[in-house]
């Protein structure tokens, strides 16, 4: 499995917990810097899928966010793409409705959303 690892400037633990919320994932693990509660992490891994997540952690000290990072999930259906996106739109700074993928393309389709925190996320099903 390949997994992306995503840097935080502080609110990595937030950011972990609204993907869980969104994907219906589960935050696997978080390790701290230090063992006070709410101290930056170390290390985080969410699981978004039965078969992949992200791994992330805050950065010490912050950094800017990567220009162009994305994130393509497959989900099942349309149906889990428009709730996917529904979630991970409160807040976002640009969001694209479900379109069609255009011809020989199957008949599925996408939805893209920039996130809160940043990050761009690519939503596809093959399934109308």
């Amino acid at each position: 499995m390949i997994m992306p690892y995503l840097h935080f400037n502080g609110n990595c633990e937030e950011a972990f917990n609204f993907y869980a919320e969104a994907f219906g994932g589960k935050v696997e693990g978080i390790s701290r810097y230090d063992e006070n509660p709410g101290s930056k992490v170390m290390h985080a891994q969410v699981m978004l899928t039965e078969i992949g997540g992200v791994s992330g952690s805050d950065s010490v000290p912050p950094e800017p966010l990567p220009e162009k990072y994305e994130m393509l999930v497959h989900l099942p259906s349309r149906a889990k793409v428009e709730s996917v996106l529904a979630k991970l739109s409160e807040g976002a700074i640009n969001v694209s409705g479900f379109e069609p993928h255009p011809p020989p393309d199957d008949d599925g389709g996408g939805a893209y959303v920039t996130d809160k925190y940043g990050y761009t996320w690519i939503l596809c099903s093959s399934v109308k």
